[in-house]
C-alpha cells in the first residue's frame, strides 16, 4: 500500500511539473551561480603612517557613502566607502571584489550602475556568515546629444550658456552693503566677480557704502546677481542681496531703484604715515567710498582706484628712509582711475584698506622682526583655526573630520606654547564657528599668522586611489611662501602623496593681514588615512610638520645683520 501511495504522488508531481510547463510557455530559469567572496588586495601601505588595526566583529554592512537615493553628479566611475564591520570579511560591490582594510574599512572604485538598474548591489562575509545590502541610488540624466546646442563640448573651453542678462536701461547708480551674518567689522566687504555664478574668481572686495552703476540682472547657479561699472572700463557681479534695501524693487525682479546722478570722487594729496608696526598709506577722497582692487607683485603692491578724477601724480618716499617702504608713485592717472605702486625693500607681509568719511587708508604691516633664527616663533601670535563645524567630511568608520582636526589643533597649541608663540584658537569644542568670523578673529589678535587644518575628501569623479595625499592651499600671494615651507613639512612629517600648494577661493583664507593658509594633510575618506587619523602619533605628526612649517616661513623673515 505504502509503494503505491509513493507512485501515485511521483506521478502527481510529474503532471504538475509538465502542467506548469504547459502554462507558462518556458522552464524556471537555471540557478545563476554566485562567484565565492574572495578578498581583494589592498593598496601598497603608506610607510610612515601606522599599520591598520584589525577588528573583529559580526558582519555588517554600512554604506557612508552615497546615501540612499542620492543623485550622483557623473555617470562614468564613482568611489563608495563605508564598512563590513570586521577586517576578516571580503566584500563585492555589482559583482567586482573591493578592498576591505583590516579594521573593516572599505573603499571601491566602481562604474555607476547603468540607468536601468541604478542600485549597488553589495554581499560581504567571512568564513561564518554573509550578508547582502542593496543601495538605490539616483543618476544624472543622459547629455542631449540630439540637439546641437546641448552637445557636450571640449572640457577645457565648455560651451557658453545661453545669455540670460536683463539689461537695465539708463543711470542707475545703488549703494552696496547689505547687512550679512559677518560681524560688521572692517572685514564686511561686498565681493564682487568678473561673471556671475558659483565658481567665479572672488576678484573685489568693496567697502559698504560703495555707489556703482547697475546696468543688469541675471540668475546663475540659483541666485540672483546683478552687474555693475566700477567705471566706463570694468564691469563685474554682485549677488543682488548686496544692494541696499531701498535700492531694491518688492514687485520686479528685474526693477532696480537708485540715483541717476553719477557719483563724483575727487582725489587728494598722498601722505605716508610710518608707524613702527605698519605704514599708512593715507589717500583724501571727497565722495563715497571709490571701487578698488590690490595686486601684489614680488615686492609691489598695487592699490588701483576706480570712478575717481583729479588725482595728482605721486613720486613720494619716507622721510628718513624707511626700511620696508621704499616709495609710493603713480603714473600719469587715467581719466576714471589712479593707480598706486607701494614699492617695498621686501615681499609684501600684509595690508588692511580701510574707510573713513573722506579718506581711504591703505596699511601696509611690516613683517615682524624676527631676532633669533633658531626660535623664530618666540613672541609671535599664531591663529590656530581647527576645520568645521559646520561641514566636514567623514571617513568609512564615521570619523568626523571636524572631531579629528580639534585633536590636531589642541596638539598644535602645546607645540606653539613650548616654542614660545601666544596661540589663539578659533573654537576648542565641537560647537560650530562661523567661516567669516575666524580670520577676523585673527585680526582682532593681530596674530602673525593663520593655519586652518582639515582633512580632505573628493567629489564625484574623482579616483581616491590615485589622487589622494596632503595638500596647502591659499588665497593672497602673500601667503604662498608659508604655503611652500607648510607643505614640504607635511610631505616630511606624513609621507603622502604631494598635492602640491595651490590657490583656492577659501572663505577661512581670504584675510589680508597676515600670511594664512589651510592645510589638507591626509583624505579622511580613505581607510588607511582615516585609520591614522585616530592615532595620536599622527595627530602630532600632522601638527609637528605645520610647526615645522611655520617655523621655516618665519626663519626666512630674520635678516642677517
Amino acid at each position: 500500500m505504502k509503494a503505491m501511495v509513493i507512485r501515485v504522488c511521483a506521478c502527481c508531481l510529474v503532471f504538475l511539473s509538465a502542467s506548469c510547463a504547459t502554462a507558462t510557455g518556458r522552464p524556471a530559469p537555471p540557478a545563476v551561480p554566485v562567484p565565492p567572496l574572495v578578498p581583494a588586495p589592498l593598496p601598497v601601505a603608506h610607510p610612515k603612517l601606522p599599520p591598520v588595526p584589525a577588528v573583529r566583529g559580526p558582519v555588517q554592512i554600512s554604506v557612508v557613502y552615497p546615501k540612499p537615493e542620492q543623485l550622483l553628479t557623473v555617470r562614468d566611475s564613482n568611489f563608495i566607502f563605508g564598512s563590513v564591520g570586521t577586517g576578516d570579511a571580503a566584500l563585492r560591490i555589482n559583482g567586482v571584489p573591493v578592498p576591505v582594510w583590516p579594521n573593516g574599512a572599505f573603499m571601491g572604485w566602481l562604474p555607476v550602475p547603468p540607468d536601468s538598474a541604478p542600485r549597488y548591489n553589495l554581499i560581504a562575509g567571512n568564513a561564518t556568515v554573509t550578508t547582502r545590502l542593496v543601495l538605490p541610488i539616483r543618476i544624472p540624466p543622459a547629455p542631449d546629444t540630439t540637439t546641437r546646442n546641448k552637445l557636450v563640448g571640449d572640457t577645457l573651453k565648455p560651451l557658453p550658456s545661453p545669455d540670460t542678462l536683463t539689461p537695465i536701461p539708463g543711470n542707475v547708480y545703488v549703494a552696496l552693503g547689505a547687512p550679512g551674518s559677518t560681524v560688521d567689522d572692517t572685514d564686511r566687504v561686498t565681493i564682487a566677480r568678473p561673471a556671475p555664478g558659483n565658481g567665479q574668481e572672488y576678484k573685489w572686495f568693496l567697502f559698504p557704502g560703495t555707489i556703482v552703476r547697475v546696468t543688469g540682472s541675471q540668475k546663475a547657479s540659483g541666485d540672483e546677481f546683478v552687474r555693475i561699472e566700477l567705471d566706463s572700463g570694468q564691469v563685474a557681479w554682485v549677488l543682488r542681496t548686496e544692494l541696499e534695501a531701498h535700492n531694491i524693487s518688492a514687485d520686479s525682479l528685474h526693477r532696480i531703484i537708485g540715483d541717476t546722478t553719477a557719483p563724483v570722487r575727487r582725489v587728494g594729496d598722498v601722505r605716508i604715515r610710518p608707524g613702527p608696526d605698519w605704514i599708512d598709506i593715507v589717500i583724501p577722497i571727497t565722495g563715497p567710498p571709490p571701487p578698488y582692487i590690490v595686486e601684489e607683485g614680488d615686492r609691489v603692491i598695487t592699490l588701483l582706484l576706480y570712478g575717481v578724477s583729479g588725482a595728482p601724480v605721486v613720486s613720494t618716499m619716507p622721510e628718513p628712509p624707511d626700511a620696508y617702504l621704499n616709495s609710493v608713485s603713480s603714473p600719469t592717472p587715467e581719466p576714471t582711475r589712479v593707480r598706486y605702486s607701494i614699492n617695498l625693500n621686501r615681499a609684501p607681509y600684509g595690508y588692511l584698506a580701510l574707510w573713513q568719511k573722506d579718506t581711504l587708508t591703505f596699511r601696509v604691516r611690516r613683517p615682524p622682526r624676527i631676532v633669533d633664527r633658531a626660535n623664530p616663533l618666540r613672541g609671535l601670535t599664531i591663529t590656530v583655526d581647527p576645520g568645521h563645524p559646520p561641514a566636514g567630511a567623514t571617513g568609512p568608520t564615521n570619523l568626523y573630520e571636524g572631531d579629528a582636526v580639534l585633536q590636531v589643533g589642541f596638539r598644535l597649541r602645546d607645540l606653539l606654547t613650548q616654542a614660545g608663540a601666544n596661540v589663539v584658537m578659533t573654537r576648542t569644542t565641537a560647537d560650530p564657528v562661523e567661516l567669516g568670523l575666524r580670520p577676523i578673529i585673527s585680526r582682532r589678535a593681530n596674530a602673525h599668522a593663520f593655519v586652518s587644518i582639515h582633512l580632505n575628501a573628493f567629489p564625484d569623479g574623482v579616483n581616491p586611489f590615485v589622487n589622494n595625499g596632503s595638500l596647502t592651499l591659499y588665497f593672497w600671494p602673500q601667503s604662498i611662501p608659508l604655503g611652500v615651507a607648510t607643505q614640504a613639512a607635511l610631505l616630511a612629517e606624513l609621507g603622502l602623496r604631494d598635492n602640491g600648494t595651490k590657490y583656492q577661493n577659501i572663505a577661512v583664507a581670504r584675510g589680508t593681514w597676515m600670511p594664512s593658509v589651510l592645510t589638507e594633510g591626509a583624505f579622511v575618506i580613505m581607510p588607511d588615512q582615516e585609520a591614522a587619523m585616530r592615532s595620536p602619533a599622527i595627530q602630532e605628526a600632522y601638527a609637528t610638520a605645520i610647526l615645522r612649517g611655520l617655523q621655516s616661513y618665519f626663519a626666512s623673515l630674520a635678516q642677517t645683520p
